[in-house]
């Protein structure tokens, strides 16, 4: 849940959170288990006790706070175990949130004026897991995988998906094109119910979702071999009594299209690096079932329909697993796909095929970044270096980042921007680690896919590397990429060449005064 190795003395700060307020807390390991911890004037609020809980408060135990002496704290303790209230402490980890814990409080036999903190209105295996809880064996844990509410960014997607049923994904790799089809191709699988918890309320917060449609989602990666048999329909074999057999198979499209033939479900089709695969080919004649206006109204008749085309049990329409004979695509199925902006080595898209595709473009996401990093929100570059924070570093990547990308827009264009994928996992605990972290990644991610997109261009990638030109080079110690003089020996061959430094390799003043010049600060 945390990354906190299993050896003795590893910790792991954390945020504790509830409505209206938060702590910091750390999650350590000792005595051969995991245990939440918090510095001394820092308890989460919803555990501590209270003069007058009311369901205005966050606190839910009744009690004297400020008995904090020990022979006191005793004998509070004692008459709040003599009211036999059965307390729960609960802590919530939501599935998408790295380093917080929301924290609440419920009384299993709450006395009369506190029935608001009731265990009983949470849901019912919420119920079973604190029953389950003995004095020798206090702690119980449920992992829950259903009930997913679609995220910003997801809601946004499917906003689109209402105005046409087909959308094409673009932009430079590394953007969050594949975390936004997996975080919707999730929200299709198990949209239809489950536990659910808004960090807004208090007691109420848990929830059971029962009004999500059911759903199902398929991933097919396009590449040069991938065909028509496989995404649509094909006549493969198949293990027989005697040996082998052929018939018809259907592939995800088919599938999912009789799975969708239920108006009460949902179905998702992705299709990544949609470009690198033939996808004119691949979808045959059922490109022309795509459009908006032709789902659920146009048909064709499919290959070896004759013979019986039946789809697994799983995607059934009903009871039905056979086919029609003429085939449509419901309006309830989706179709997404993706592809990377600066892949120049595959064919592109075909007019016909592409303007059935709502377009929607993926710039690199500086906020996102900034959010991942934690980066300082109005920091100090120019303070010395014993006064940075890892946040400072943070926001060092970001802004490294779009100064990269505002050069490669105008050396290459913006098809070849870097994602902030590149400096996603920079988050380090010390600001040493957080400066090599980012000089590792600027060496062995940026650097390198500069040097694979501009092969043999020299100038390009000096440009974007501010390094200069052969003419004029960049004459600094400890720059990135610095010019080399041809030798003369090599006559009308002897051309200047630009050789690389790692940064990675420099001490940590040395690498952070590169980083700023390549960010321009």
């Amino acid at each position: 849940m945390f990354d906190v190795p299993a050896v003795p003395n590893a910790s792991h700060d954390i945020t504790y959170q509830w409505p209206g307020g938060s702590h910091r807390g750390f999650v350590s390991f000792s005595s051969e288990r995991f245990h939440v911890g918090w510095g001394y004037s820092d308890a989460p609020l919803p555990w501590k006790v209270s003069l007058n809980p009311s369901p205005a408060t966050v606190e839910t135990f009744p009690g004297d706070p400020t008995k904090a002496v020990f022979a006191d704290a005793e004998t509070q303790w004692a008459d709040f175990a003599s009211r036999d209230l059965d307390p729960y402490v609960v802590a919530v980890k939501l599935r998408d949130e790295k380093d917080v814990l929301h924290i609440r409080a419920f009384l299993g036999k709450p006395q009369p004026g506190l029935e608001w903190a009731a265990l009983d209105q949470t849901p019912a295996v919420v119920q079973e897991r604190a029953a389950a809880t003995r004095d020798s064996d206090a702690c119980r844990a449920i992992e829950v995988s259903g009930g997913v509410a679609a995220e910003p960014d997801v809601a946004a997607l499917i906003e689109r998906l209402v105005e046409n049923p087909n959308i094409l994904l673009v932009g430079p790799p590394g953007t969050g094109k594949t975390v936004l089809l997996e975080k919707l191709t999730h929200f299709v699988e198990n949209a239809a119910g489950g536990l659910l918890f808004d960090p807004d309320k208090n007691h109420d917060a848990f929830s059971e979702a029962n009004t999500g449609l059911p759903g199902k989602a398929r991933v097919v990666v396009l590449h040069p071999a991938y065909t028509y048999e496989n995404l649509v329909v094909g006549l493969l074999p198949h293990p027989a009594k005697n040996g082998v057999s052929v018939k018809p198979t259907p592939g995800p499209l088919v599938n999912l299209a009789q799975y969708a033939g239920n108006p009460d479900t949902r179905a998702l089709l992705v299709l990544d690096e949609f470009n690198r695969g033939n996808a004119a080919a691949v979808l045959g004649d059922t490109i022309a079932l795509l459009d908006k206006d032709k789902r659920g109204r146009s048909f064709v008749n499919l290959p070896f329909g004759e013979l019986g085309i039946d789809v697994p049990d799983e995607f059934k329409h009903g009871k039905d697993v056979r086919v029609p004979g003429e085939f449509t695509l419901p309006s309830n199925l989706w179709v997404v796909a993706a592809m990377n902006s600066s892949d120049r080595s595959v064919a592109p898209l075909d007019a016909a095929l592409r303007r059935r595709f709502s377009i929607i473009e993926m710039p690199p996401n500086y906020d996102v970044l900034a959010q991942q990093l934690n980066a300082a929100e109005d920091p100090d570059f120019a303070a010395p270096l014993d006064e940075w924070t890892t946040g400072t570093v943070a926001a060092l990547a970001v802004e490294l980042l779009r100064a990269l990308n505002g050069r490669i827009d105008a050396v290459l264009g913006t098809d070849f921007r870097l994602g902030q994928s590149n400096f996603w996992g920079i988050r380090r605990d010390t600001v040493e680690d957080a400066i090599h972290s980012l000089a590792s990644a600027f060496d062995f991610r940026v650097v390198s896919t500069l040097r694979l997109a501009m092969q043999d261009d020299d100038g390009a990638l000096a440009a974007v590397l501010r390094a200069g030109t052969a003419e004029t080079p960049d004459t600094r110690a400890d720059a990135t990429a610095t010019w080399k003089a041809g030798d003369s020996e090599l006559g009308t061959y002897a051309s200047a060449r630009l050789h690389i430094r790692e940064l990675s390799t420099l001490g940590a003043a040395d690498a952070v005064e590169e980083l700023k010049h390549q960010a321009k600060l």
